[in-house]
């Protein structure tokens, strides 16, 4: 299966019920803002969503422009802001002119990029000199008390492979910016069961697992063995959902 076409799918199955999961996303988004210049006469949401964080952007952009993978999610935005531009696109070919952008934010759209270096490229592309990159991606940490879980049970992929964050740092500084800082936050959602917890997951789109073997039905036996090897991990909060967000700021 074509990993965009695919990434873009579930993300048109998330659209409907996003906003009510969207908690780490949220606070991720909080994040950037405050990383991200107090004005830009063009700014350029990269997987955008259903709008979650237009509101915000507009109030430091003349011009807003949203981009996203999924036309599901372009059509909940365009129900809150009909007056603004969205676009179907992605990362490694952003819709955009050359040298058009003073600002790029991007929450947690690009750990679906296929190729990171190229995505970076397209990136370096449609900014003016002098623009500004906002945007952070999810690396490896994330989701470890659920995948040690999973480990137990059986050998197979059940969630996305995360990148270490080194490896995204040396992908990312591969082109010429003129500054490129990150860091490293950790969250810790908590849940009271596993059905909960992967039900958030899915509620975002972030249950699309690339693989070439199928994992195979989730079964009431599997879902039970599941269960009984995440207890291990159970806190007085609840069961943990780990995320390893790495926060990026560049200027071209």
């Amino acid at each position: 299966m074509n990993f965009q076409p695919a990434v873009a799918r579930q993300f048109n199955k998330a659209a409907k019920h996003y906003h009510q999961h969207a908690d780490i996303q949220r606070l991720t988004a909080s994040k950037l803002l405050s990383i991200g210049p107090d004005y830009a006469s063009n700014a350029l949401d990269v997987g955008c969503g259903p709008a979650s964080t237009t509101a915000d952007i507009l109030t430091r952009a003349d011009n807003y422009l949203g981009v996203d993978i999924a036309q599901a999610m372009l059509s909940k935005a365009v129900e809150d802001y009909p007056q603004l531009t969205w676009l179907n696109g992605e990362w490694e070919a952003l819709p955009i002119a050359d040298n058009t952008v003073d600002w790029i934010f991007a929450n947690l759209s690009m750990q679906w990029v296929h190729d990171l270096e190229r995505a970076m490229s397209e990136a370096y592309r449609v900014l003016k000199p002098g623009g500004v990159v906002t945007v952070n991606t999810v690396v490896e940490g994330t989701f470890s008390s659920f995948i040690k879980s999973w480990n137990a049970v059986d050998d197979l992929q059940h969630t996305q492979a995360f990148q270490t964050a080194d490896g995204v740092q040396k992908e990312v500084t591969a082109l010429n910016w003129q500054s490129a800082d990150f860091s490293l936050d950790q969250h810790t959602q908590h849940f009271s069961n596993v059905r909960d917890l992967m039900v958030s997951i899915k509620g975002v789109g972030a249950n699309y697992v690339r693989r070439t073997e199928h994992a195979g039905l989730m079964t009431h036996r599997r879902l039970q063995q599941l269960e009984s090897a995440f207890e291990r991990y159970r806190t007085m909060k609840g069961l943990p959902l780990e995320w390893s967000i790495l926060n990026i700021k560049l200027i071209k």
